[in-house]
């Protein structure tokens, strides 16, 4: 019984602690396409939105954050199915060119775009 509780504490400690060492998590994600394909991508999820303007400046060099995080955003697609998206308040999503900053609400991820002055080569 005792090494039973010790294995249970060791699994929480290390569950929770990315959580509390990270301020983001960097999540997998496939988002459909409307012809059958798929798109792999990550989402940078976090719950502050001063969180978001730190991975947007280090992470993807975008100046225009408060603009964009000040915006109206519209609803856009459900949270993705099978992931930690929503497990967080907001996710930032980067393609090529174009920069998203969502805000993660009733089931669904409402956000607001921006392109880049160059596409993001990873």
């Amino acid at each position: 019984m005792r090494f039973f509780k010790k294995k249970i504490f060791l699994s929480l400690v290390f569950l929770l602690m990315p959580s509390i060492f990270f301020s983001y998590e960097r999540v997998p994600v496939i988002l459909p396409f409307k012809n059958g394909g798929e798109l792999h991508t990550f989402f940078y999820c976090f719950n502050d939105i001063s969180e978001g303007k730190q991975i947007a400046e280090e992470i993807f060099h975008v100046k225009k954050y408060d603009e964009l995080a000040r915006g109206k955003r519209e609803r856009m697609i459900p949270v993705p199915l099978g992931t930690r998206v929503g497990y967080y308040d907001w996710a930032i999503f980067c393609y090529g060119e174009e920069f998203w900053l969502f805000e993660v609400r009733n089931g669904f991820l409402w956000g607001r775009g921006l392109l880049l002055e160059e596409p993001r080569r990873d």
